[in-house]
């Protein structure tokens, strides 16, 4: 009876660890339209996207200078085939600079099957990826893949599809804000308007954050302003997760002629973050993207200029999460 009754206080015992670690989530979650911390205040995302996955080092050794600007969110840019072991690292270096990191996986870049998006879901699901992950729960925020679906993808096909993504990372134990692209190459808002608060209410812990990119099909600033405002209506949680500008008065291989400083005015109007596309490294014919110079890493470009130190740029609005405060 006695030996029962040890085994009975410890079974209890552990059962109670598991309930507290079940109850101990401090990462983000989504509370309505805003990105909540685990501390409960809203964070907007003023970041960039970085090319980690083409530039290892250099991407890597340029966190210091980002941090620099005041950003305070890393799109970490990403591919299956990547070192887990330099994931970790690069995760580690972000938190240690005060800046969420977001991983996005870029393998299904423009990629209209079901199945190819669910294998982005699958690779976080690998035992040795989520055992780095976990480990920085509390501050990642997961992409699961970067503009999945091109222009044909229905609304409902996106919706169908993240379904099933969504269940993989949550069956899987994953309890971060799951970041979600829009299709249409990261453009077509439509599906977040239809089926973005059905997606959420669908996901077990209620937890998506939307993301859409601007490029050519956004070059008319009365669009970017009437649809912003239609998704702030429905109380839906959104970033503007890549972004150009109108280089070459829309002669570009992109065709894109956005206002950049109404996508940022906007953004900050509506609680919306945002993150330019990218900092460094495009290939020639998306070179003007850069946002700092690629001979050094640091120098800001024209472009740079604008989102950083520009009117309602990221150095002088950023605010970083609050979990990074300390007594």
């Amino acid at each position: 009876m006695k030996c029962f009754k040890i085994t009975f206080i410890l079974l209890s015992f552990i059962f109670s660890q598991c309930n507290n670690d079940s109850a101990a989530y401090k990462g983000f979650t989504i509370q309505g339209k805003n990105l909540v911390d685990g501390n409960g205040n809203a964070f907007i995302i003023k970041g960039v996207n970085n090319p980690h996955i083409w530039f290892p080092k250099k991407a890597y050794d340029a966190l210091p200078a980002i941090a620099e600007k005041n950003v305070n969110t890393i799109r970490v840019v990403w591919m299956t085939q990547g070192r887990i072991s330099l994931l970790d690292s690069i995760l580690s270096k972000c938190i240690e600079l005060e800046m969420i990191p977001m991983v996005e996986l870029h393998d299904a870049t423009g990629d209209s099957s079901t199945s190819r998006l669910v294998a982005m879901a699958a690779y976080f699901v690998l035992p040795e990826v989520k055992h780095v992950l976990d480990k920085y729960e509390q501050f990642l925020l997961i992409n699961i893949a970067n503009e999945w679906g091109n222009h044909s993808v229905s609304n409902e096909k996106w919706f169908e599809a993240y379904k099933t993504a969504v269940d993989t990372l949550r069956k899987a134990g994953y309890r971060n804000t799951i970041v979600v692209d829009a299709p249409g190459w990261g453009q077509n808002i439509d599906p977040f308007i239809e089926y973005g608060q059905q997606l959420i209410q669908y996901d077990t812990l209620k937890n998506i954050l939307l993301d859409v990119h601007m490029y050519g099909s956004w070059n008319e600033a009365d669009s970017v302003k009437s649809k912003i405002e239609q998704v702030y209506s429905l109380n839906l949680p959104l970033i503007i997760g890549e972004f150009g500008y109108n280089f070459n008065d829309g002669q570009n291989n992109l065709g894109c002629k956005v206002n950049h400083k109404v996508v940022m005015e906007i953004g900050d109007k509506y609680g919306y973050g945002y993150l330019p596309w990218s900092w460094t490294g495009n290939n020639e014919e998306n070179a003007w993207l850069d946002l700092v110079e690629y001979n050094d890493w640091k120098t800001l470009t024209w472009w740079g200029s604008e989102v950083f130190e520009g009117e309602n740029g990221i150095s002088a609005t950023a605010i970083k999460a609050s979990i990074f405060k300390t007594e």
